[in-house]
Parts: C-alpha cells; structure tokens; sequence
C-alpha cells in the first residue's frame, strides 16, 4: 500500500499556482491538505482548485506548522521569508521544500542547514535544473 504524502503549502501567490501546485496535483501519492497566504483569499482559491476536500486555509504559517497531519512543507513565499520559515517549519517536525533561492544570504542559508541537521529533518531547495541530463 502507497503511502500518502501530505503537503502544506506556504504562500499561494505566482510560483506556486504556476508551477508548484499543478505539478503536485498530478502526483497519485500526494495529497495538498493546508494552504497558507497572507492574503486569505489566495489561500482559499488554492484549497479549492488544489486541496483534498477538507483541506484547511490559514493566514498565518506557524498555525498551519502546528498540524500533526502535514509531511512536507513548501515554502513557496518571497525571498526574504524563505528562511525562518524553513526554521521554523523543521522545527515543528516538517520535512521541507522551499522554493530558490535558498535565503537572502549565507548565514540565513546555514541557520536552515543546521536546523535541518539538528532535528533530521529533509531539506531540499527547488534547483529544479540540478536532475537535467545536461
């Protein structure tokens, strides 16, 4: 038996409607269960067109973080905020994805290597080329 991947999204703006969201959404072994955006009609609008039926909507991330049920989180925000929300979702046990470029620098780049390291969880960054046979 498949195991369900259950993912929480974190900024339902551009990248994600563009890119994230669909391609997740082709994928039979994953299920999108929480959106989070600050504007909470965005966050809404990706429930519906992309979420299980009962998926939950959320302005705030660390009220989506606090979900037992989430797997993965995608990072999916400005630039800026790609950081300590890597951290803080680690933290609160999420494996994480989270969208290029890592950080705004180096030392906010290594906070979220050592907290991946520190609580075991996965870590990756959509450096989607890094697999091209070219």
């Amino acid at each position: 038996m498949e195991q369900i991947v259950k993912i929480g999204i974190i900024g339902c703006g551009g990248i994600a409607n563009s890119k994230h969201m669909p391609a997740l959404s082709k994928l039979e072994d994953v299920q999108m269960v929480a959106f989070c955006d600050i504007i909470e009609e965005r966050a809404a609008k990706a429930a519906k067109e992309f979420g299980t039926p009962d998926a939950r909507v959320y302005t705030d991330y660390k009220e989506l973080l606090k979900e037992k049920n989430i797997d993965v989180v995608h990072v999916l925000t400005p630039n800026r905020e790609h950081s300590f929300i890597t951290v803080d979702a680690l933290h609160a046990g999420k494996n994480v994805m989270c969208e290029k470029p890592m950080a705004i620098n180096s030392e906010e780049a290594q906070k979220m290597v050592d907290a991946a390291k520190e609580t075991g969880k996965l870590l990756t960054i959509g450096y989607q080329n890094r697999y091209r046979p070219d």
